[in-house]
């Protein structure tokens, strides 16, 4: 699960499990929650910096922060699939970890099913409302989230609360020519936590 609290997400202040963490480990799913760059435990606390220096021309020639979270994703992704007990692994992405986890889906790799949250999305005509996690130089010259979301066909997707900025003519459009338009799926509203969680664990 990515989420931009990170791994705090998943349990309460008591140590109980989110509705949606304890309705995935009630049907035998292992949960994954995890810290990327600048978030939680992967921030220093002595010195809890939540981003880089400020230094001139700084993106001519490092990563972004958005890219590196992408990266720490990815990582996390392949670790999972890597354990001996896993049959298979999906991604689910809520609040502004949605948007990010949109741009990076076509390039990860061994998901059975990936549920998408894109209430937060930010405004493509005003780059003022971008958070870091989201600023990739050159995004939009490649089509931005809309790019992303076709190019995520034709595996399973779950886009749930998509904004009405949200261009999805090519998604459906891909879905469709690929033969998969079977396997895209999108809600207005909030599904319940048992209805995401019996969808990741059996695609229904």
């Amino acid at each position: 699960m990515a989420h931009p609290r990170g791994k705090a997400v998943l349990a309460s202040a008591s140590g109980e499990p989110s509705a949606l963490a304890l309705a995935l480990l009630s049907l035998g799913q292992s949960v994954v929650g995890f810290d990327p760059l600048f978030v939680g435990e992967a921030l220093d606390p002595v010195n809890p910096v939540s981003r880089r220096p400020e230094t001139d021309h700084f993106t001519t020639y490092n990563p972004m922060p958005a890219a590196d979270q992408m990266q720490d994703l990815a990582t996390v992704l392949a670790w999972a699939r890597s354990q001996p007990e896993v049959v298979e692994v999906s991604l689910i992405a809520q609040d502004l970890a949605g948007p990010q986890v949109l741009l990076a889906r076509p390039a990860l790799e061994g998901l059975a099913r990936t549920v998408i949250e894109l209430k937060h999305l930010p405004d493509a005509q005003d780059p003022s409302s971008f958070p870091a996690g989201l600023d990739l130089p050159g995004m939009f010259q490649f089509g931005g989230f809309k790019a992303a979301a076709a190019l995520v066909a034709p595996a399973p997707l779950w886009i749930l609360g998509a904004s009405p900025s949200f261009d999805a003519s090519w998604m459906k459009s891909a879905y469709e020519s690929s033969g998969a338009g079977h396997v895209l799926r999108t809600a207005a509203r909030d599904p319940r936590p048992e209805e995401i969680a019996r969808w990741v664990d059996r695609g229904q």
